[in-house]
């Protein structure tokens, strides 16, 4: 089954909406997406500099290679065809066909865990990666090791679970490897579920959805690793002697991918919540009005941004200069306990 009709059931119905005569969007008009107020950022740590330095530790190799010629209409053709629905579409890998009846057990309150068992130990690849994740430091803290698919189930519970599966969905997708940059996968991955737990967390403290928040997170950088690794096949595919470095990558990237990853929400026909949140990125601007969902995006995102490309630095040190953003006290410990097993 299609991604697209996956994530659909995954994430539901839409609910009623007004039109966005702006953008031909649909924009929610539920109250916690209304909720509007400034976005901010941290003065020494923009969304600027945190973009550019997040980028640079996604793809800097500490060789500065220039763009040569094949690789910029390489660039245009890729960008060009990813704006077409059709070669979106085609670009993004297929899900398990399990998942779907899963979710759909998820819905019914006459569920059993026994109705869950069945389904998930169907699919030995989602197997694995349900288990995976129960046993992660931030899944289990307590870290008493879990072996079999229903404890893992009764241990996390309904909640619990629809994170798990939707972090086991999106994995695959996110964490494609590369011919160029062995390692961007990876840390696209860990960056984007870290997003996710920093949403649902900044979500909790808000009283907004937390589930849609983390889900928000998850997929907000969706546009980069489809955009990378349209480039690294076509760079393969051209068969150029020359070795694409950071300026093959990154400027494209800065520019366009969250446009692409909206363009790809749209696609799947995801909730506006998640849509809208994403498309405001596009453009948000600090001390500018943002919707709540957009703006718990936005915080986060620096702040996982910077969580990645400042390892060294004393995450207390690191928390002050993300003040302004007023983060949960325990974000840090949360994200540290994300890497773990990871």
């Amino acid at each position: 089954m299609a991604v697209a009709a996956i994530l659909k059931f995954i994430f539901g119905k839409r609910e009623n909406n007004t039109n966005n005569p702006h953008t031909g969007a649909v924009r929610s008009v539920t109250e916690d997406v209304a909720d509007t107020q400034l976005a901010i950022e941290p003065e020494k740590l923009s969304h600027k500099n945190s973009q550019k330095l997040f980028l640079k530790y996604l793809f800097d190799d500490g060789k500065t290679r220039t763009v040569t010629v094949p690789q910029k209409l390489v660039i245009e053709t890729v960008l060009d065809n990813l704006k077409k629905k059709e070669n979106r579409i085609h670009a993004i890998p297929r899900l398990p066909t399990v998942i779907p009846k899963l979710l759909r057990s998820l819905r019914d309150p006459d569920s059993s865990v026994k109705d869950y068992v069945n389904l998930v130990i169907k699919d030995p690849v989602l197997s694995a990666a349900v288990l995976r994740l129960a046993n992660s430091a931030y899944f289990n803290p307590i870290s008493t090791r879990i072996e079999d698919i229903d404890k893992a189930i009764v241990k996390l519970g309904i909640e619990g679970l629809r994170s798990v599966l939707s972090a086991a969905v999106m994995q695959p997708i996110i964490q494609r490897d590369s011919p160029y940059f062995s390692q961007t996968g990876q840390k696209l991955w860990l960056h984007s579920l870290n997003c996710a737990v920093a949403c649902e967390i900044m979500a909790t403290e808000r009283r907004l959805d937390k589930f849609k928040l983390y889900l928000i997170g998850l997929m907000h950088d969706i546009g980069k690793i489809t955009l990378f690794s349209e480039l690294c096949k076509q760079f393969k595919l051209n068969g150029t002697n020359d070795m694409p470095g950071f300026y093959a990558f990154a400027p494209a990237v800065a520019k366009y991918s969250t446009t692409l990853s909206y363009q790809i929400c749209r696609d799947w026909e995801l909730p506006e919540e998640i849509c809208s949140a994403i498309y405001e990125q596009i453009q948000i601007q600090p001390g500018a009005p943002a919707s709540a969902y957009a703006r718990i995006l936005f915080e986060a995102n620096i702040a996982c941004e910077n969580y990645a490309i400042n390892q060294t630095e004393e995450r207390e040190a690191l928390f002050e200069r993300l003040y302004p953003l007023k983060l949960p006290q325990n974000l840090f410990e949360a994200l540290d306990r994300v890497s773990t097993e990871l």
